[in-house]
């Protein structure tokens, strides 16, 4: 099994985004007293927010478009941020295309927030690159100490028929004590690169990691960071990452083949009653 960070590829060329952007936001915060249920704040951009549960540690979203998209210059921002001790669930409620733009690129920006001991799981359905779309898709995450990320992103290039346009996905996971994971894919439909994703039109990814111990000390000559146990994903490839967690990857021609399930939520820490504010 590899057991190595991966590497970002040389620099892409952004497509062009509009300065505006519509920002949703999410934010799970400490209860408000001992019994009562976290609170949750959210603000509605190209993707709007809908609570479906919440308790005393746990809250679970729904996130659905607003409107047609994504469109040449549609820019979609999602902030989250979850407090110490607190746990989010994020569901896509239907997956997204991106279509052709006429020349005018879009783009995707997820980025993270999580306090100590949080807990972030995030199922996102098929993300579709129609044919003549150009997608910058970014996911930014710090996570706190003892924090976990579970997040799954399946990319499919084209709708039935086509060979799809062209997107960048780039992921950058870090925390006190320094990066985690760093990729950087690009792919094109019509223009396929060996060893990336060849002929194949799905790439489906669940990734899991988890901040560094409470004191935030690593030790290089110590022994090596407990490790994530490897799923069981058929034929699809784990890698364990140097710093702990794993990156499953699958890819194949149809998104009802892959053996990847969605990511398990992370259980959150428990919360001193002496500490909710």
């Amino acid at each position: 099994m590899l057991r190595t960070a991966l590497p970002a590829s040389s620099g892409s060329p952004e497509p062009k985004v509009p300065q505006a952007s519509r920002v949703t936001r999410v934010t799970v915060e400490r209860p408000a007293r001992f019994g009562a249920p976290v609170r949750v704040r959210t603000s509605d951009g190209l993707l709007a927010v809908r609570l479906v549960a919440r308790d005393g540690a746990h809250a679970e979203v729904a996130l659905l478009a607003s409107g047609a998209m994504l469109l040449g210059g549609d820019h979609v921002v999602v902030i989250v941020r979850v407090d110490p001790g607190c746990a989010l669930t994020l569901t896509d409620v239907g997956g997204t295309v991106a279509y052709d733009g006429d020349g005018e690129g879009c783009r995707w920006d997820a980025d993270i927030h999580l306090g100590p001991g949080a807990g972030l799981a995030w199922a996102g359905l098929p993300f579709v690159v129609a044919a003549g779309a150009d997608v910058r898709r970014t996911t930014t995450a710090r996570l706190g100490a003892g924090a976990h990320l579970s997040l799954r992103e399946t990319v499919v290039l084209g709708r039935s028929g086509e060979r799809g346009g062209r997107i960048v996905v780039r992921t950058d996971v870090v925390d006190d004590v320094g990066p985690i994971l760093v990729e950087e894919l690009s792919v094109a439909g019509e223009h396929p690169v060996p060893g990336v994703l060849g002929g194949h039109s799905v790439l489906d990814t669940v990734t899991d990691v988890r901040g560094c111990p409470d004191d935030g000390v690593v030790d290089p000559t110590g022994p090596a960071p407990e490790r994530t146990p490897a799923p069981d994903p058929g034929d699809a490839v784990t890698l364990r990452l140097e710093r702990g967690g794993t990156l499953t990857r699958w890819l194949g021609p149809a998104t009802h083949l892959s053996p990847l399930e969605p990511p398990a939520l992370a259980a959150p820490a428990p919360t001193n009653p002496s500490e909710v504010a």
